[in-house]
């Protein structure tokens, strides 16, 4: 089972106006916390709006943000990287995109995550009209992947015992992290492609 997930969003194009809500938006999370977290920045003092108490009950982390708890890792004008349980924080990056389409309707952002293990690991392409494209592969599809794309790991794979080798195990294990990125920021780069 998944427990902490990374998510890292990048904006391919965002223009001033979009940056200036960003840094809006993070200028809400408290700082000096043990966490910064992300559900801070729906604390923004206007009637309706909930206190920073408020913000950290699961009640409201699972229904705005997703998973019941996410903090920033990095923050900067066209990036943000995250930690959070068991989930990718989708509800609260659709929240984001919304906030900065508003001011930027021409932006373009991309979302990787994977958990830990990996059981799972995402790739996403945002417009100001939600998901362009995007997929998630369990574990068996990453081994999937694996298998067929990194040299010499087919040949340590025992399809009746379904495991790998002493070897093949070493090999999944040194190439896993680069294989997800790889394929990621490949599927990333052909989705780019299509809307320039």
């Amino acid at each position: 089972m998944a427990n902490h997930v990374h998510t890292h969003v990048n904006f391919h194009r965002i223009s001033d106006a979009g940056k200036e809500v960003l840094k809006e938006l993070y200028s809400r999370v408290r700082k000096g916390e043990d966490y910064e977290w992300f559900s801070d920045m729906f604390v923004d003092g206007e009637e309706g709006s909930p206190t920073y108490e408020e913000s950290g009950l699961y009640t409201f982390t699972h229904e705005n943000v997703g998973p019941k708890w996410c903090y920033f890792e990095e923050f900067g004008e066209d990036y943000i990287n995250m930690e959070s349980a068991w989930t990718c924080p989708e509800t609260g990056m659709e929240w984001v995109f919304e906030q900065v389409g508003k001011a930027d309707p021409d932006f373009i952002a991309y979302v990787t995550y994977e958990d830990e293990c990996p059981n799972f690991a995402g790739v996403y392409v945002y417009t100001n009209e939600g998901v362009y494209d995007g997929f998630e592969d369990d574990s068996e599809e990453i081994r999937q992947y694996m298998i067929e794309n990194v040299e010499g790991l087919a040949e340590e794979w025992n399809e009746e015992d379904e495991e790998f080798s002493d070897e093949g195990q070493d090999l999944y294990s040194e190439m896993i992290w680069e294989t997800i990125s790889d394929y990621q920021m490949d599927f990333v780069h052909s989705i780019l492609e299509e809307l320039k």
